[in-house]
């Protein structure tokens, strides 16, 4: 008897060489540098965790960022409950913020992330997409939970929809210490 075992190993090799290349990168990222890290299923669909290389025009103002920088070093490079300052992007449409919080929900009790210097971090659940992008020379630390991350996401999602106050909008972002040179959370439709 003939095993079918080799064939349907190829088949879903391929099945997941088809999904990656379907799954939205964030703008800044390098194409061909993304990189799925872990998928687990949440609430009956499947949370993606990636990350990718940004392309150099993104990480120019880095060295533009001296004084930020100074404040970061004196806090070992950790972003954990740094200030942020909210820009919501003008459009219509936008992610769910339900599958937004979700996200936010689903990896807020991980700890924290290492954030390599020129890497972006992004998440993709349901409709939202949210991602940790770090412009300095330098890796940070980013908390998971509410105080950090997590709550960024939510307040992002609920604040910057088509819909809020101000709006409509299509997602927003949150730049540490108001400065693009550090890095920003970001949420947008997936």
């Amino acid at each position: 008897m003939k095993s079918n075992i080799p064939v349907a190993i190829t088949i879903a090799f391929l099945s997941s060489l088809a999904f990656a290349a379907t799954l939205p990168a964030p703008a800044v990222c390098i194409p061909g540098t993304e990189t799925i890290i872990s998928t687990k299923a949440f609430d009956g669909k499947d949370l993606i965790e990636s990350r990718c290389q940004m392309v150099e025009t993104y990480l120019t103002s880095r060295n533009t960022a001296v004084e930020a920088s100074k404040k970061l070093k004196a806090r070992n490079r950790n972003l954990c409950g740094a200030p942020c300052t909210t820009y919501c992007n003008s459009g219509n449409g936008g992610p769910n913020p339900n599958d937004c919080s979700s996200l936010a929900s689903s990896v807020q009790n991980n700890g924290g992330l290492n954030l390599a210097a020129g890497w972006t971090y992004y998440y993709n659940w349901g409709s939202c997409q949210a991602y940790i992008v770090n412009t300095s020379s330098e890796s940070q630390y980013e908390c998971m939970d509410q105080g950090s991350f997590g709550g960024v996401v939510n307040y992002l999602a609920w604040n910057c929809q088509g819909n809020s106050n101000g709006g409509p909008y299509l997602g927003g972002s949150c730049h540490w210490y108001d400065n693009t040179g550090i890095g920003w959370i970001q949420v947008q439709t997936s």
